[in-house]
Order: structure tokens, then C-alpha cells, then sequence
């Protein structure tokens, strides 16, 4: 975490100069961003009517499918056993891309917009392994944990609206396809901040429900 907040400073500051100049800039959040819980912070401006550049930095506390209601829908649950019981996985993210805006002009308060990112992600997972083929009870099953970071590509679609005079919000349905290393992470439940869940052997579908409310400064 502690390269992440370095990178997303660094990646801060960079937008901050390189906007200075530009129509708008916001602070933002996500009030919502399913199928987990995280807290995060995000920048953004707006450097052209139809281009807004992001940086999105999260950290999610942890997953579990149990509460998982809204994101059951969205992602593949499946209850496929592989002797793995993982209790905790949580980790952090840093997001930066942006969005293509299907407006012309700056005056046109409500559109839509596409949006492409790439996201640095961090998974930590802990949890007991006992092979399927092992007779001895579970209470002979061995400690697992692991830290694995991987990269992913995101695309969206959404829709931003005006709130009140400084505060917007949009609300986004995201698709990302994280890179081979996902591969690497513990049994079926397939979780990665920033990126979403699945808990199928394909990496095409890490859904993502986003609502994000931000400040104009």
C-alpha cells in the first residue's frame, strides 16, 4: 500500500499542474461500488468538453459472497469445491484512465460517457487448504496466505448529472479483464480491488456497479 500512495501522490500532483489551466477539477468518491465495499478517493479534470482524465486510488476491507446481495446478480457465484476456504481477502488499488465524454461542449451538464482505465491492484488472502483427496478432518487443514499484485484493463459506460452547483455525480457499469496472474489467487472466489469478482476460470467478466459523487474546486 505504502507504493501505491507514493505512485497516486506522484500521479496527483502531475494532474494538479497539468490542470491547472483546464475548466474544472473535482475530489470525488464512490458512494457505491458493488460487488464490495471500499473506501477510496478520486481526482479528476476536465481537459477537454468531450475528455476527463482520472486517478482513483481504494482500499477494500475485505470480500464475502455471504453479503454479497446486489454484486450476486452481476458476477458468477458458483459452489464448486477446491479445498480452499479462504477467510479474508482484502487489498488496495490504484486506478488511472478516464472517461471519453459524448458531449460537445462544456454548457451540456448531463451525458453520457465511456470511460478505459488501467488498475494496479493488490489482493491479500488468508485462509485453509485441504486437498479433496485428503481423508483427515478438516482440523488438519494448513494455513494459507499469500500477496499477490496484478495489473487489469477496465472499460464502462455511464452517465454523469448535475447535483447542485459544484457537486456532480455519475454512475457507471464496468467490465475489466485482469492480466494471467489472477490465476495465481487462492480456490474459486476470484476477488481483485478495484476490478471486481468472479469466481469462474474466465477473466472476460469482473463486473462493477459504480455510483461516484465529486466536489468541484
Amino acid at each position: 500500500m505504502i507504493k501505491i500512495a507514493i505512485t497516486s501522490l506522484i500521479i496527483l500532483i502531475g494532474l494538479k499542474s497539468y490542470g491547472q489551466n483546464k475548466k474544472s477539477q473535482y475530489l470525488g468518491l464512490n458512494l457505491l461500488q458493488l460487488p464490495t465495499s471500499t473506501i477510496n478517493f478520486n481526482y479528476s479534470i476536465e481537459c477537454k468538453p468531450f475528455m476527463t482524465t482520472i486517478a482513483d486510488i481504494g482500499y477494500t476491507l475485505g470480500y464475502n459472497t455471504k453479503y454479497d446481495f446486489i454484486g450476486y446478480y452481476l458476477a458468477m457465484h458458483s459452489d464448486t469445491e477446491n479445498g480452499y476456504t479462504i477467510e479474508k481477502q482484502s487489498g488496495g488499488y490504484l486506478k488511472v484512465g478516464g472517461f471519453f465524454n459524448l458531449r460537445k461542449n462544456f454548457e451540456k451538464q448531463n451525458y453520457f460517457h465511456l470511460g478505459l482505465f488501467l488498475t494496479n491492484s493488490i489482493v491479500y488472502e488468508k485462509g485453509l487448504y485441504l486437498s479433496l483427496n485428503d481423508s483427515r478432518p478438516y482440523s488438519d487443514a494448513e494455513n494459507v496466505e499469500h500477496t499477490v499484485f496484478l495489473f487489469g484493463y477496465s472499460i464502462s459506460f455511464g452517465y454523469e448529472f448535475k447535483i447542485a452547483k459544484r457537486l456532480r455525480a455519475n454512475i457507471d457499469f464496468q467490465l475489466s479483464f485482469p492480466t494471467d496472474k489472477f490465476y495465481n489467487l487462492y480456490g474459486g472466489s476470484t476477488f481483485v480491488p478495484g476490478i471486481g469478482y468472479n469466481d469462474s476460470a474466465a477473466k472476460w467478466w469482473f463486473p462493477m456497479i459504480i455510483l461516484n459523487v465529486k466536489y468541484r474546486l
